[in-house]
């Protein structure tokens, strides 16, 4: 089930639900950051304390240095990249995936805390098997923490195309000529999000017939006329309405 996310330049995509190969993945990696965080403070803290003294562990100031400096960012590693990153922890980062709550709006704190909160009941109670089992299950892949936070996690590859939404894909330059000035009054982010849907999809891009029906829908929504061919019709129309859309 797609997720609508508006963009701040007020553009609507649809994103797919994050894949479990990709969550599964993230997670690896996450841990992965985890274990080298430990790694290089230990390395740290031998070079720096005798660890035959019998005098170090039984020091408050070391146990609260541990706990403060080191344990501290590896217990709340989730809830501190996702609050202060957008949702994104670095397994995400490289993975392309976000979390978001399920109108596509970004979680609040609050949310964060959730997720994190039941984290150890989706995973390291349960050996992982319930948030598998939740992900595949739930029509927005949404572990338990997901489903009592109302949170999800989205590829941001849009429709799934391995393929991220620029503004440099847009083409725009300096003398850059609208010809449909009012297209934002005619069209809505959805039928934009359809035309792009439409003509980048393999299977419709190059069919004469699919470019067709879609030019002269649009056509019949907004009342234009176009001589040319129509997907030189319909790319101008998505440009249009995306260079207004940016202004």
């Amino acid at each position: 089930m797609p997720i609508e996310v508006q963009t701040t330049q007020n553009v609507t995509i649809d994103y797919e639900p994050a894949g479990i190969g990709y969550r599964l993945l993230a997670y690896m990696v996450d841990w992965l950051v985890i274990i080298t965080w430990f790694g290089v403070w230990f390395g740290i803290l031998y070079n720096i304390f005798d660890f035959n003294s019998g005098n170090l562990f039984g020091s408050e100031l070391f146990w609260l240095f541990l706990s403060i400096i080191v344990i501290g960012p590896a217990f709340f590693y989730d809830l501190l990249f996702e609050t202060m990153n957008n949702g994104q922890s670095p397994g995400k980062m490289l993975f392309k995936i976000r979390v978001v709550n399920i109108d596509g709006t970004p979680p609040s704190l609050g949310a964060y805390l959730i997720r994190w909160l039941f984290r150890p009941i989706d995973f390291s109670m349960t050996e992982g098997i319930l948030g598998l089992i939740m992900i595949v299950a739930t029509k927005r892949s949404q572990r338990l923490g997901d489903y009592l936070a109302g949170t999800t996690v989205i590829d941001l590859k849009v429709n799934s195309k391995n393929r991220e939404l620029k503004i440099s894909d847009l083409d725009f330059h300096e003398d850059y000529k609208v010809s449909y000035t009012n297209i934002l009054d005619r069209l809505s982010d959805k039928d934009v999000q359809t035309i792009i849907a439409i003509t980048e999809d393999d299977k419709m891009k190059d069919n004469d017939y699919f470019n067709k029906r879609l030019a002269d829908r649009i056509k019949a929504i907004t009342g234009y006329t176009y001589d040319g061919p129509d997907k030189v019709f319909l790319k101008k129309v998505v440009s249009d309405y995306n260079y207004l859309s940016l202004q």
